[in-house]
């Protein structure tokens, strides 16, 4: 029997800095942000879902923010070295082209449990987009159901910093942050099923060349691409769970009825509420509630019923936004989304780290709000430019309420300062600032970034 093995405990960790884009009390009410960029605020808030930025402070670069969720991680567990068999990294924002993200988490971890205490700890960095989490997991979950881990543990981390250029399309969904999952045998959060699906091709979506800073992006084509590799991986899982007997649905039942709370990757949130109807509208179809929709609102558009291709995606677009605004869709989605996707709304964008970001927003607040979810199945949907995704499942525990409550996720995202859109600027742009400033917030018992030197190396210490 294949031992059970999953997500024992999660931890985030987020700069204390923002930018706000629109007052959510307010929408309509200019900000700095929208004045500068002469936009309406309400479009940021209610068009793709984001109120604030998440915003590193000029101490902070990945390995930093992926120090600090795992640091914290560690000492909540009181996990010790010797436990540790792995902390792999996943991110697309590295700061080496040879030298690992994970090597210098080493060596900032050492600094407060000892040089060498991790010397029989190995650690890897994964890159494939935002996907590379899932990647990870993967990688970690097949160690342990082979039977390696001998009673210890292993820790994966997503951090990354997205962004992009000013004043650019893509600049108001930046943001930044690291998540942190403990993998272990019987975990009191999450077992995760031996079943991953999988879809991959080569786009051209989203990439960022070796000699820039910021990411290139084809918006509207690495919205099709996201859309078009979910369906592909959540069909490869479906296939699987079906066969292996995970899961079985009933006459006039779908897949997706079997599952509760769900995460997906969030470039923005409008983008994974879009991908959920997308989801519910794949399995629907043919059930009699789909015919109930249909009802609603018309029959679905057909290619081939128009001459060009933008005039069917335009109507694909009204009926999908007609289909999210269904009873029928809002009850889905309140129910199994929405809550983790308050994350992103209030951080924005933090590429590989913003599934499982979602996915601790989610069950904290879940757990909060006394909602019973021991024993339910829910699923995790990975999306990774260029292009690849990923789709699992996995099982609620018995402890997991009491887990979740210690994540402290919405106290961290209470806990920050706004930035002006001056000090964001020149943050953005690595420039000093000219009070001679060497930074905006002073670090509060972290791990900080200290210097680089001349030949490119990076020094790091803890800041107490």
């Amino acid at each position: 029997m294949r031992t059970a093995v999953g997500i024992d405990d999660i931890s985030v960790y987020l700069p204390r800095l923002y930018l706000e884009l629109a007052d959510e009390t307010r929408p309509e009410k200019p900000t700095e942000f929208s004045i500068s960029r002469k936009s309406d605020p309400s479009k940021y808030l209610h068009g793709i879902g984001i109120a604030k930025m998440s915003i590193p402070d000029t101490y902070q670069d990945s390995a930093v923010l992926a120090t600090n969720a795992i640091f914290e991680l560690m000492e909540r567990n009181s996990i010790r070295p010797a436990s540790l068999a792995r902390i792999d990294i996943a991110t697309e924002t590295g700061v080496d082209e040879s030298k690992p993200v994970a090597a210098y988490v080493h060596g900032m971890l050492e600094q407060k449990y000892g040089k060498g205490s991790l010397k029989r700890t190995s650690g890897v960095e994964y890159k494939f987009a935002c996907v590379s989490i899932a990647d990870a997991l993967e990688s970690s979950l097949d160690w342990a159901w082979a039977g390696r881990s001998n009673g210890r543990y292993s820790i994966i981390c997503a951090t990354d910093i997205a962004r992009y250029p000013l004043d650019s399309p893509g600049e108001p969904t930046q943001g930044a942050g690291a998540v942190a999952l403990l993998v272990k045998e019987d975990p009191r959060l999450l077992t995760i099923d031996p079943v991953i699906g999988t879809h991959m091709e080569d786009e051209d979506d989203f990439w960022r060349p070796l000699f820039s800073t910021t990411a290139v992006v084809h918006g509207k084509h690495s919205e099709r691409c996201y859309l078009r590799a979910m369906e592909g991986a959540v069909d490869d899982w479906a296939e699987q769970a079906v066969a292996s007997g995970i899961i079985k649905a009933g006459p006039g039942e779908s897949l997706v009825d079997h599952l509760g709370p769900m995460s997906f990757h969030v470039p923005y949130p409008k983008m994974a509420e879009k991908g959920f109807a997308y989801l519910l509208r794949h399995f629907w179809r043919g059930l009699p509630r789909w015919k109930e929709i249909l009802h609603q609102i018309g029959d679905e558009p057909k290619a081939e019923t128009y001459k060009k291709r933008e005039e069917f995606e335009k109507a694909e677009a009204d009926y999908m936004k007609r289909f999210m605004e269904t009873r029928q869709f809002q009850i889905e989605y309140l129910d199994k989304v929405a809550d983790g996707l308050v994350h992103a709304r209030e951080s924005g964008n933090s590429y590989s780290a913003s599934e499982k970001s979602c996915l601790s927003m989610l069950l904290e607040t879940k757990a909060t709000k006394g909602t019973d979810l021991a024993g339910k199945r829910g699923g995790s949907g990975n999306y990774g430019s260029g292009c690849k995704a990923k789709a699992s499942s996995w099982t609620v525990q018995e402890e997991w309420a009491t887990t979740a409550k210690k994540f402290g996720h919405a106290e961290k995202l209470h806990h920050r300062r706004t930035v002006s859109l001056a000090e964001y600027e020149i943050l953005h742009e690595g420039k000093p600032f000219p009070d001679g400033r060497k930074f905006v917030a002073e670090p509060e018992n972290e791990f900080v970034l200290v210097d680089v030197t001349s030949q490119g190396y990076r020094h790091y210490k803890f800041a107490d």
